[in-house]
């Protein structure tokens, strides 16, 4: 890509939307013609010996004419759908592209395609014959040489740069359903390629303005009569109807139990439109008798369609409709879908996600036919920008400029990622992690040191007794809060793992948005592996070193150490060991002086346990500072417990971390294959 600014031209059935994009930076601007409005309507309006209007300003003209006026007008839309079979349509499309230019240096607008690098958008299953009727029209226009861009990848690299769509899954499967005003277009891309693409190049929103046609002159008998007299039926159909269509889609997408009515000055009205009525409507469309006359041809192509019968229609203008079934829109929609996807061999499991362009994909039934047929993977597989119509223009140009920021988000994500880990991905988890420690080691000691292990050593405390059998009382203690203790835990662990998940992926989304592209939010996968999670909420169990078991360690130690209070000196120092580490000193007194009255040292050390302790001693050995004590200790064996077993889960993060970030950097220079 040179460093020209881009122009990105969507010619659309209904509507011609243009984008501006500086080369070197991302921001697509949408060109408005003077009324405020995303595109141009298609439409020219030929005047005998005057220059042609376009856009809605033809419309507005040959709607407000007098019939004289109208005798020496030709409006003409639709023209975009026929360019590969109507010499006619071919003509008006040069003209209109030829007055949109003139237009916009009129009106100023910093448009010259000369001095841009041109790229129009084309549907993927466009034939050959389609595609050089496109080039050879915006060419003679004046658009120099222009560059077809698949429209798909238009609408797929606009939802990239909003980042409603990160480049790893941009790169998975990724289905684009283009309903426009004239066509309907599908096209499959997986690593970015269109894999298979197909549709209808007459299922539009013109049959749809069609149905609503036919529904206003139902409404008003001789509507239709009236209309072909004074010359405006093409302008009620192609315009008005189109709006009302419009109109009646976004209350239906609001409340579809509303009945919608609709009054047009010098035209009739319409009234009580239910959903119910469009539904029987679409499922039995014939087209118009004004359609048939302005269509260019195209009904013969219709017949057939939508389950219709081959010659159901219109055989000749002035004939009645000959009788079989009629076009179902609905059911064409979703066979044509289902036919591609049969053809192209696409399974629904390699649609990951489904991208909504063009108009008419605004229908509540469009995203009802996708949910049923490919039932979503996540709530939001399905994609849709509030401004569909437009996506394809914004998307087309602003591709040289995506593939720069690209290239520099790839940069900077490799020589990043080293820090990135080593500072705030260490500094994020070791502040969970001082939170859950707090967490555990208060859920631990609450169960079972302070519901549990307090309430025996006080009562050791009262009444005295052997240190042999309130170490047996403990363990049945313990053992009986083991499970409650197990479960709460393991939910401790479990919250844990979702608060670290979330906030990695934040921290994550917040790196990655810096170079403005999206983080793929469904790659973090953070779970103790099990021979890490088991451990961790087993108790007494050979070679576990989990959370209980650190507190069956630091009481027994902690008993030990009382019996080596009654041997005293040395004796304490070999005795007392353990994470609680309690070196009990001189701290004998008269509690040394009383035992020794009674047993000699050598048998104390064997003995200390099973002596039967009265409570003056156990008293002094069951103190309120030494319980304080243990208790502060304990917290720190869980503490360091904890570190432990969670090292290797933070190195087997780290490194899923970095294999995740190096497949979005590979992801990346994909993508800037386009």
């Amino acid at each position: 890509m040179n460093g020209l600014s881009v122009l990105g031209v969507d010619f659309g059935t209904t509507k011609t939307y243009l984008s501006k994009c500086p080369a070197h930076d991302p921001s697509p601007i949408s060109i408005d013609f003077g009324d405020g409005r995303d595109g141009i309507p298609s439409a020219i309006l030929y005047r005998k010996g005057r220059i042609p209007l376009i856009g809605q300003t033809a419309l507005d003209e040959f709607g407000e004419s007098t019939t004289r006026e109208r005798s020496s007008y030709r409006l003409v839309t639709n023209f975009k759908a026929d360019l590969a079979r109507s010499e006619e349509a071919r003509t008006a499309a040069v003209d209109f592209l030829v007055a949109l230019l003139s237009e916009a240096r009129k009106q100023r607008i910093d448009l010259d395609p000369l001095r841009r690098r041109v790229l129009f958008g084309v549907p993927s299953e466009a034939s050959a014959q389609f595609r050089a009727a496109l080039q050879q029209t915006g060419e003679i226009a004046g658009f120099g040489v222009l560059h077809l861009v698949d429209e798909p990848k238009g609408a797929l690299l606009y939802h990239m740069k909003q980042r409603d769509i990160s480049v790893d899954a941009a790169l998975g499967g990724v289905l684009v359903v283009d309903f426009g005003g004239g066509t309907c277009d599908f096209a499959f891309l997986e690593r970015g390629r269109v894999v298979h693409s197909w549709g209808d190049m007459l299922l539009g929103g013109r049959l749809f303005d069609d149905l609503f046609f036919q529904w206003l002159c139902d409404q008003n008998p001789s509507l239709e009569s009236e209309l072909e007299s004074r010359g405006t039926s093409y302008y009620v159909l192609t315009n008005l109807c189109r709006e009302l269509k419009e109109f009646f889609s976004r209350s239906m997408t609001r409340d579809r139990s509303e009945k919608i009515s609709k009054r047009f000055v010098e035209y009739g009205k319409i009234e009580n439109m239910t959903w119910s009525e469009f539904l029987r409507r679409g499922a039995q469309y014939c087209p118009s008798r004004t359609f048939i006359r302005h269509s260019k041809g195209v009904v013969p192509d219709l017949r057939g369609r939508g389950h219709s019968s081959p010659y159901n229609f219109l055989a000749q203008e002035g004939d009645a409709p000959l009788p079989g079934r009629e076009i179902d829109l609905f059911d064409w929609f979703r066979s044509r879908l289902l036919l591609g996807l049969r053809s192209g061999k696409i399974d629904r499991e390699r649609i990951s996600v489904i991208i909504l362009a063009g108009g008419s994909s605004q229908w509540p039934f469009v995203k009802e036919v996708l949910n049923s047929e490919i039932p979503p993977r996540e709530q939001d597989s399905i994609v849709r920008s509030d401004r569909p119509y437009a996506v394809i223009a914004l998307g087309i140009s602003l591709l040289p400029a995506l593939k720069e920021r690209f290239t520099a988000a790839r940069n900077a994500l490799q020589s990043e990622l080293q820090s990135f880990i080593d500072v705030k991905l260490s500094a994020l988890t070791a502040k969970i992690l001082k939170h859950v420690e707090r967490r555990l080691a208060s859920v631990t000691i609450d169960i079972f040191f302070r519901g549990e292990i307090v309430p025996l050593l006080m009562e050791f405390r009262e009444l005295g007794g052997s240190l042999a059998a309130l170490q047996i009382r403990v363990d049945q203690r313990t053992t009986s809060a083991e499970p409650v203790a197990r479960a709460h835990l393991a939910h401790v662990v479990d919250h844990f793992l979702d608060v670290l998940q979330e906030e990695v992926k934040g921290l994550m989304t917040e790196w990655f948005t810096s170079h403005g592209i999206a983080f793929p939010w469904n790659e973090v996968k953070i779970a103790f592996p099990e021979q890490l999670a088991e451990p961790l909420l087993r108790v007494r169990t050979p070679a576990a070193d989990g959370m209980l078991d650190v507190i069956g360690t630091a009481v027994g130690s902690f008993l030990a150490a009382g019996a080596a209070m009654l041997c005293g000196g040395s004796g304490a120092a070999l005795i007392t060991t353990g994470p609680i580490g309690l070196f009990t000193g001189a701290l004998l007194g008269a509690t040394a002086g009383w035992v020794l009255l009674r047993y000699s040292r050598d048998q104390l050390k064997e003995i200390s346990e099973r002596i039967n302790l009265p409570p003056m001693v156990a008293s002094l050995l069951m103190s309120d500072r030494r319980i304080a004590s243990l208790e502060k200790s304990l917290e720190e064996a869980l503490s360091d417990n904890l570190k432990r077993r969670f090292a290797p889960q933070k190195q087997a993060m780290d490194d899923h971390i970095r294999d995740l970030v190096m497949e979005e950097i590979k992801a990346l220079n994909e993508v800037n294959s386009f």
